[in-house]
């Protein structure tokens, strides 16, 4: 809830989101921040043709950063918000003019603790790319490696802070507006903080790299940039410089298309189904021909996290598609995320036999899989099912993947290259040796939790002697009971209120006060009459 005390504390920096709000035709959503009268009437007369997902992406692009990134975070989850706000905010930018060269400077000296020439031999002063976070320069180590830069930029880490006291407020305001679909506000703030912790902390990133570059070890056509530590912080990354061409703007020929596709692919899905980390957005920019033929990955900014047990789910969900399981395909989209509610097994399971059946018994060489995994992110979300963020990020890049193939090869089968994959860990998954593996695993664990058990007793028998065992019921239809108390209380309280201006208007009439002693009567009287008619009503004990 957004309390004026809090509203109170952000004065400052609400007062410059609710005009730039306003400025782009979102009074309502100023007034819901608490707003004043001059920022409300500006927000009426700045309202355009445009549509709230435009007007609402205009204004997350001219309030900074931190908004910038919750507008890609809703761009990010199809199964929590609109699909026509999904597709709106996937336009934003986050290409902003870059800062003077002396600031950088100062971050990179302060984070390494040593003068710039202490710690490379050559940095070009010019920015290759500056977004709203961080700035990115070619350079030299010391010992002759050519590197790219990236450096966070000065005060941005306080900005966040300063801007996070206000996003809860924002949040909870934009939940109410109609066109968001209404969503946990708090539950997208807490997920914003924590990707904002990992994007804001380049030891994150590096240690991303350094992984999916260990998994690409002795691959001839993969080229992952190694990292540089002793030359790195939290503030500060530095990798290899990877020579070359965007896939976005190079001039192909069709076999070059045909085989730079190949590759992308291929990598993409070893990177999500063998290895479990991938890069988070496979776009054109991302992506780099390489003149000696192999195809480089760069920005891991953004990485996704698929776990054993998301791949061993969709593993199953991918045998129950070809079995015609609609029963076991239901259980398992209840297993990769979670039901706000009760979850009604029998309603998914018929919404899946309706919205998959195209797909079902299909080969897997014949599953399109992206078209397949949004399918069921939109089944989800009609059962208000919040999928996992791995999951979906997962089917994101998947997604961004088939437009970039498409276009370096219109006739490339994204199945039949990812078919092999699958098997594989369908195999690995549900094989007798995995099996096995994971039930001697578990056997492990039970084993253990038993060994932990007479601790545990003892623990909570002296709890009990202590008095510290809390115990935890749900009686049944107290909520109901609660009302009848809580109505029983009122009607107390108005009786007794009646009863005293009768009395008053008792005394007033002895007194020759006769019109203050009729409205003392008349309210006692509304009263009685009210109390009568809420005893007599049928609904009155429910």
């Amino acid at each position: 809830m957004v309390t004026p005390l809090r509203t109170l504390r952000n004065i400052p920096r609400l007062k410059d989101v609710s005009l730039i709000l306003a400025r782009h035709g979102l009074g309502d959503l100023a007034s819901r921040l608490g707003a004043g009268v001059r920022v409300r009437l500006l927000g009426g007369s700045a309202r355009s043709e445009n549509s709230f997902p435009r007007r609402l992406r205009f204004a997350l692009q001219d309030l900074g950063p931190l908004y910038i990134k919750l507008g890609q975070l809703i761009a990010s989850r199809p199964d929590v918000f609109p699909e026509v706000l999904v597709k709106e905010l996937e336009r934003l930018r986050d290409d902003v003019d870059p800062i003077p060269f002396d600031e950088i400077r100062q971050v990179i000296e302060q984070s390494l603790g040593k003068e710039l020439s202490s710690c490379f031999a050559q940095i070009e002063e010019q920015p290759v790319a500056s977004a709203s976070i961080a700035q990115v320069y070619r350079g030299m180590t010391l010992d002759g490696h050519r590197v790219a830069i990236k450096v966070r930029k000065p005060g941005i880490e306080k900005l966040i802070e300063q801007d996070m006291g206000l996003l809860d407020l924002f949040a909870e305001a934009l939940a109410k507006q109609p066109e968001s679909g209404g969503f946990d506000p708090q539950g997208v703030v807490n997920e914003l903080r924590l990707a904002l912790e990992n994007e804001i902390n380049f030891n994150f990133e590096r240690n991303a790299i350094d992984r999916i570059r260990a998994s690409f070890e002795g691959d001839e056509d993969v080229l992952i940039p190694g990292t540089h530590a002793a030359v790195s912080s939290r503030e500060v990354l530095v990798m290899d410089w990877v020579d070359g061409i965007s896939v976005g703007r190079a001039e192909l020929s069709a076999e070059e298309g045909r085989r730079v596709a190949q590759i992308v692919a291929r990598s993409l899905f070893q990177m999500i189904f063998l290895h479990g980390q991938f890069h988070g957005d496979p776009h054109p920019s991302n992506i780099i021909v390489v003149p000696d033929g192999r195809i480089g990955w760069i920005d891991f900014g953004l990485t996704g996290l698929l776990t054993d047990e998301l791949r061993q789910r969709l593993s199953r969900m991918l045998k129950a598609l070809v079995s015609r399981n609609y029963e076991e395909l239901a259980h398992q989209v209840l297993h990769v995320g979670y039901c706000h509610g009760d979850a009604d097994t029998f309603s998914l399971t018929q919404s899946i036999a309706n919205r998959l059946d195209p797909y079902v018994g299909l080969k897997l060489s014949e599953v399109d899989l992206p078209a397949l995994l949004k399918c069921i992110i939109d089944i989800a979300t009609e059962h208000r099912i919040e999928i996992a963020p791995g999951f979906i990020r997962m089917t994101r890049s998947l997604v961004l993947l088939e437009g970039l193939t498409e276009k370096l090869d219109p006739e490339f089968d994204t199945a039949s290259e990812l078919e092999p994959l699958l098997i594989d860990l369908m195999k690995e998954k549900i094989g007798p040796e995995n099996l096995l593996r994971r039930t001697a695993d578990q056997t492990i664990d039970n084993i253990e939790l038993l060994a932990e058990l007479p601790e545990l007793i003892s623990d909570a028998l002296r709890k009990a002697t202590r008095g510290r065992v809390r115990v935890e019921t749900e009686v049944v239809g107290l909520d109901r009971l609660i009302r009848r108390i809580d109505g029983s209380s009122h009607r107390v309280v108005e009786s007794v209120v009646a009863a005293a201006m009768l009395i008053c208007a008792t005394m007033l009439f002895v007194t020759d006060h006769f019109w203050l002693a009729m409205l003392a009567l008349s309210g006692a009287s509304a009263l009685i009459v009210r109390l009568l008619v809420g005893y007599l009503s049928p609904w009155a004990g429910r």
